[in-house]
């Protein structure tokens, strides 16, 4: 018997209709068995979580979930006092060769690190455990990938330490762990890293020496007929039977999302009564439930994010700054504008910077006052201001490699091509109607 919740929709838990995929859960698999760091990378609710505990119990290894205020220092302290660490920092006076200034030229602010961990042994001869302290104090420190790797070795680390969530990171801190992961891999600590962005080599334009030591396994695409298995095998479980033409239109309305896919079939079950496992097979082949299912998810997604998107056209109230007599650029809002009157063919493929800066120019108040700054200030931090704004998952990825816009939210494009784009860019605030000079 099992409930509905535990075959499908999405869930933080694995649901019953999981799908091995051969190019993607065997990348991984092969993966885990190297000496490699792993990323693992695609847009929201594609099945990243759920790919990594498959095979990679989480509750049988260290998961760190990052926030976007999480620094590196916050990153591995949560690491050893997973392992039993107890960290006391001690703020010491050090020379002026170290990294943080405190204004003075001649002293900076360092930490010393005395760490020590529990852990438990099996007694000789006998089935008892006890517990047993470890003597040995460790001096380190936190901002040294070295230092963290002997702390961590020296409890015979078997765990894999799995993080949540990179994107949150700001690029710093992103690009300070790509470095720190060479160091892991050459001392044999391996990470498991979870991040919402389309595109391959990430961590590797910070490091160009990660190249040969990780493996990237993306989740996406989903094939049609990868969709299909997934609801053979939630419906076996439920004993149903969904007819091939609300399967079809299931997948072909889902835009390569396994998050709506789930949520669709989700609905229907719900509609036609199905909350656990049926004694005989119910046969669902009514298709009006599909058009409310569709509409209710519609339903859903839009208040999610229409209230993204107003927030993001709202800007960063910093930028609303400008000189006396100037009305500011609010381009926060014009490129909120710029994707919603795209062609959703370009969306799905991702705008490239120079059409966007282009389609921007064409309605903007101040054309001649954009400059190629102000577009890169706006669009190098597009993350950050999604983060501001508490918009999580993130909607939006700005791909500096190929200078391209992204939708990273893989419920963004069923939510666009369902409702009136026009009626929703009505909805936002444009700023010059408040504007006072």
């Amino acid at each position: 018997m099992a409930n509905l919740e535990e075959v499908f929709g999405v869930s933080k838990d694995q649901v019953l209709s999981y799908y091995e995929r051969k190019d993607v859960d065997g990348l991984f698999q092969d993966a885990l068995i190297s000496d490699k760091q792993i990323i693992v990378y695609g847009s929201s609710k594609q099945g990243k979580t759920a790919l990594v505990d498959k095979h990679l119990p989480y509750d049988e290894n260290i998961v760190v979930r990052l926030t976007p205020k999480s620094t590196l220092v916050d990153i591995y302290k949560s690491i050893l006092e997973d392992l039993g660490y107890e960290i006391t920092i001690q703020k010491t006076i050090e020379s002026k060769t170290s990294k943080e200034s405190v204004g003075s030229a001649d002293t900076t602010v360092g930490f010393a690190v005395i760490a020590k961990a529990t852990g438990k042994i099996e007694a000789r001869n006998t089935n008892e455990q006890s517990e047993l302290l470890l003597s040995k104090k460790i001096e380190l420190n936190l901002e040294l990938a070295n230092d963290v790797a002997k702390a961590i070795k020296s409890v015979n680390l078997d765990k894999k330490i799995i993080l949540e969530n990179f994107h949150y990171l700001n690029d710093e801190v992103q690009r300070q762990l790509a470095f720190d992961l060479r160091s892991f891999q050459e001392d044999g600590v391996r990470f498991i890293i979870l991040g919402v962005w389309r595109e391959k080599n990430r961590l590797v334009q910070f490091n160009g020496d990660l190249l040969d030591r990780v493996i990237e396994v993306p989740v996406e695409p989903w094939e049609t007929e990868e969709f299909q298995e997934v609801i053979n095998i939630g419906s076996k479980h439920l004993n149903i039977r969904i007819s091939p033409e609300i399967v079809n239109e299931i997948t072909g309305n889902a835009f390569d999302s396994i998050g709506v896919v789930q949520e669709l079939v989700k609905s229907i079950c719900k509609q036609s009564s199905v909350f656990s496992t049926q004694p005989a097979t119910v046969i669902i082949d009514n298709t009006e439930l599909l058009e409310i299912a569709k509409r209710e998810k519609v339903q859903d997604y839009s208040a999610r994010h229409i209230r993204a998107l107003e927030s993001i056209a709202e800007g960063r109230k910093s930028t609303h700054q400008t000189k006396t007599g100037q009305i500011p650029l609010f381009l926060a809002y014009y490129t909120v504008r710029a994707f919603l009157e795209s062609d959703f063919e370009d969306i799905i493929r991702g705008v490239r910077r120079e059409y966007l800066e282009a389609k921007i120019k064409t309605v903007h108040h101040r054309p001649n006052g954009i400059k190629p700054a102000d577009m890169s200030n706006l669009l190098y931090n597009f993350a950050a201001l999604q983060s501001e704004k508490n918009i999580t998952p993130p909607i939006f990825d700005y791909d500096r490699g190929s200078s391209t816009m992204r939708v990273i939210d893989s419920t963004f494009y069923f939510f666009l091509r369902n409702v009136d784009k026009a009626k929703v860019l009505e909805q936002l605030n444009n700023p010059l109607d408040s504007y006072e000079t």
